[in-house]
């Protein structure tokens, strides 16, 4: 039979379930077969005897695949690789080298567009990726560790070219501090990469929402 506990005493090892039938269940921990502490709201499967229940497993909850809008813009939540390769890297890929082969023969106009989808890509780039770093069970914000670092780089970047235009003597030495952010940049990349393109999250539920790979 399935279930909610409804409550969980620490201090006594006792619980109870309100079960699908309407009626409540006692039980202890001799009878959890989870993992963790039971929780207020856990939805369990047991099995009644009496007024007792016992040999109660938690039930992993099921992951419901969001949206259009949640998936490219929201920061919540999980995605499998699966998800991140077909949904969002593989399309935009597709889409920057048909960009850039227009580019190339000449296609007025290509380089506009190419412009133009690089910024409407870039939230949600950040949005999937965040749920994929959830999906390994880690927090979103080391997105900042791919980011933050090619941000500088593109900075120092133009100011180097820019140094270098109007030679100015510091030109030499912002090169030389760009090209060493490109060779981090291209270091969390790789690590990005493997982690979160190529890694299986966390099997079950994470604190981040149930899993995506079902």
């Amino acid at each position: 039979m399935k279930g909610n506990v409804i409550g969980f005493d620490v201090t006594g090892n006792a619980g109870a379930i309100s079960g699908y039938d309407g009626k409540r269940y006692d039980f202890t921990t001799f009878d959890w077969h989870g993992q963790g502490r039971p929780r207020h709201g856990d939805v369990v499967d047991f099995v009644p005897q009496g007024e007792r229940a016992t040999n109660v497993y938690p039930m992993a909850p099921e992951y419901v695949a969001p949206t259009f809008g949640q998936f490219y813009f929201s920061l919540r939540g999980r995605i499998s690789r699966a998800q991140y390769w077909l949904r969002f890297f593989l399309p935009v890929l597709a889409v920057g080298f048909v960009l850039n082969l227009l580019q190339a023969i000449g296609i007025d106009g290509a380089r506009i567009l190419s412009h133009v989808f690089n910024l409407l890509v870039l939230w949600p780039g950040i949005a999937v990726l965040v749920k994929r770093i959830h999906d390994r069970n880690k927090s979103g914000a080391l997105v900042w560790l791919l980011y933050a670092p090619l941000l500088v780089a593109i900075v120092f970047t133009i100011i180097a070219i820019i140094g270098a235009v109007m030679n100015s003597g510091e030109a030499g030495v912002l090169g030389l501090f760009a090209g060493a952010l490109w060779v981090l940049v291209i270091g969390v990349a790789i690590w990005f990469f493997i982690e979160f393109g190529c890694m299986r999250g966390t099997i079950g539920p994470n604190r981040f929402g149930p899993d995506p790979v079902v």
